[in-house]
This record gives C-alpha cells, structure tokens and sequence, in this order.
C-alpha cells in the first residue's frame, strides 16, 4: 500500500512542478472576445414611478453596450460603435468639465428619486459619482451628452 501512496505523491508533485503555460489556440483567436478597457459606464436607476432604468459602458475602441431594463424604449442588451469624433467631443467635454474635480456623490435624503451613477476612466484617472440629486449642470449635459451618442437607432439588438 505504501508504495502506491508514494507514486501517488511522486505523480502529484511532478503535475504541480510543470508550471508550463496554456498555448493559445491560434484557431480560435477570431471567436474569442478580447478585453476592452471602460472609459465610461453610466446608469440610470429606476424610481417608484416610470424613471427609466439602463446601463450603458463606452469602450476606449468606441464599442458601446447598452442594457434597458425598466420603462425603456428598448429593452435587453444591444451593442453600437461611437464614432472617433463622439469619442473625442465625450473625452473633451470631460476635461472642460474638470469631471474629475467633483464630488464623488451629489445626494439628499429624499425617497423617490433616480440616480445617475457615472464611472469615467481617462488618461490613468478614475472616477466614480453618484448623481442623485442637485449635481452640478456640468454633470448633468454629460449625462445627457452620453444619452445622445448612444440612445440612436444606431443600436443593434444582441443575441
């Protein structure tokens, strides 16, 4: 019995040695879906009422991702491309805003209202505010510049 328990453990330790790493498969690299890096995901909270309730993340390649959950037109994940200029009017506006100098939450405790929580990823700064209530206008026409790239009929459902 001793025997087979020390091949055992000599096969173990011999697996565990061989730290050799996974080659791709070369044939598959077309259908797998590579990392992109967030530049912006913004979402809108439902209320008690008819608030709509959506996701959006913008890619630094332009991909958008947009999920419609509540009292949307289009609800479900659909997928679009922002074009090179929405990317830079998006990553100017966000300077000329000094976005990254607000507070990180504009709120107040009042039941009954929608959030809008935005997260920005720009030149190695990021952050993350919570627009509940009476955030700066700055804040409020990127939201709505965000909504105006990406609400379009540029959208195509996704599987």
């Amino acid at each position: 019995m001793k025997p087979i328990i020390l091949l055992l453990l000599l096969f173990t330790l011999n697996a565990c040695k061989q730290n050799k790493p996974i080659k791709e498969n070369k044939s598959n690299s077309a259908t797998e879906t590579p990392k992109e890096t967030i530049f912006i995901s913004m979402e809108r909270t439902p209320c008690l009422g008819k608030c709509p309730g959506y996701t959006i993340t913008i890619y630094e390649t332009g991909m958008v991702i947009y999920e419609g959950r509540d009292f949307v037109e289009r609800e479900g994940k659909y997928k679009a491309m922002l074009s090179n200029d929405a990317m830079d009017e998006l990553k100017n506006y966000i300077n000329s805003i000094d976005f990254f100098n607000f507070k990180d939450k504009y709120d107040k405790e009042i039941t009954d209202i929608p959030s809008c929580i935005i997260a920005v990823s720009l030149d190695g700064k990021y952050k993350k505010i919570i627009d509940r209530y009476e955030g700066p206008q700055g804040l409020k026409e990127l939201e709505k510049l965000i909504d105006y790239f990406v609400l379009t009929d540029n959208l195509k459902k996704m599987n």
